[in-house]
């Protein structure tokens, strides 16, 4: 068995290899190169800068138009027990130190939360504008017929190159940003869906990722939507849409996704392509997306209970750390809850 790093005994289906791929190429079919994935870092700052740039001067003159408050608040609170154990001034000046926090303001997570709701809504659009005449899309069969002759379209080719660099900026952002409380859960759904973009990029394997993409793209916007009418004080706004969320991802993720892309990833990809190495790879992480899924229907589940009992949508579940929120809560009551 050849031990190199991108073996086709390892990586492609049986009866394939790396010399088909060229073969193709010289026969003019496009197919998808490793070095193209080297496009998407710089791809990935200047979708961070647009970010910024967005957020300054758009979505912060709006969510000021709409009234959301600009006030970011430091606190101080040092836990009294600690201190009456520990009298001296070093050890509470340390107690103060630890338990400074800076919070970001209503206003900077309005504007967050338009950013994202504005690439979410149109990366979906994209998705759908370039998915709704691909057969693969009707019948999921055809993501493996014919294999590796697969052209890779332009199309599909810059839905990949967004989608990498925008989970490439969320990675680094993560740090950045305001810690929240499934921050490695993201995490690693983040260094999942990069890995199964990536590897299912290098191998030809676009048809079954964009269906993967377009999957993940229908819910995310109808949060940050819920999202900015939370911070904008638009309560009954914010619980439908949050409702509407809610629908859409039981229906996408928790149906469609297991019922028809983890049917034909592990199923009819077997019957077609036959069993290697990588297979077992790419569905260990699209098992795992989907495990992340119920995590995360559960937090779902917990903001529609209490949504219930309080007669509104109180909190995402989805927040800012503990670290960042208490004396905010504190004075801002139910309002500024939501993150």
């Amino acid at each position: 068995m050849n031990l190199s790093i991108w073996n086709d005994e390892f990586w492609l289906p049986q009866n394939t290899t790396w010399q088909d791929f060229q073969e193709l190429e010289q026969n003019g079919v496009r197919l998808p190169k490793i070095r193209d994935l080297l496009y998407v870092y710089p791809l990935a700052a200047l979708l961070y800068i647009t970010r910024l740039l967005f957020e300054y001067y758009i979505a912060q003159p709006l969510g000021r138009s709409v009234g959301v408050r600009d006030d970011q608040l430091n606190t101080q609170r040092i836990d009294k027990k600690l201190i009456n154990h520990s009298k001296s001034p070093d050890n509470i000046q340390k107690q103060q130190q630890r338990r400074t926090k800076t919070r970001m303001s209503p206003l900077a997570k309005f504007s967050e939360s338009t950013w994202r709701f504005t690439f979410y809504l149109s990366v979906f659009l994209y998705g759908v504008l370039i998915m709704k005449d691909k057969i693969w899309l009707w019948d999921t069969r055809h993501c493996w017929l014919n294999y590796p002759n697969h052209e890779l379209t332009n199309d599909v080719y810059w839905y990949y190159m967004i989608e990498l660099a925008f989970y490439w900026s969320l990675v680094f952002s993560q740090f950045i940003d305001v810690k929240r409380k499934d921050f490695w859960e993201m995490f690693l759904h983040h260094i999942a869906t990069i890995s199964l973009l990536s590897f299912s990029y290098i191998v030809n394997f676009v048809r079954v990722g964009s269906l993967v993409l377009v999957v993940h793209d229908c819910g995310d916007y109808w949060l940050e939507g819920a999202k900015m009418a939370k911070y904008a004080r638009a309560q009954r706004l914010c619980d439908t849409t949050f409702v509407i969320f809610a629908v859409v991802w039981f229906i996408t993720r928790l149906c469609f996704y297991p019922y028809k892309v983890l049917y034909t990833t592990t199923f009819e990809e077997m019957n077609i392509l036959g069993l290697f190495p990588a297979y077992y790879m790419f569905n260990g992480l699209l098992i795992l997306l989907q495990i992340l899924h119920y995590f995360w229907f559960y937090l779902i589940c917990q903001v529609a209970i209490s949504a219930c009992k309080a007669g509104k949508v109180k909190k995402d579940e989805r927040s800012d750390s503990e670290e960042s929120d208490d004396e905010q809560d504190t004075v801002d009551g139910d309002v500024d809850k939501d993150k």
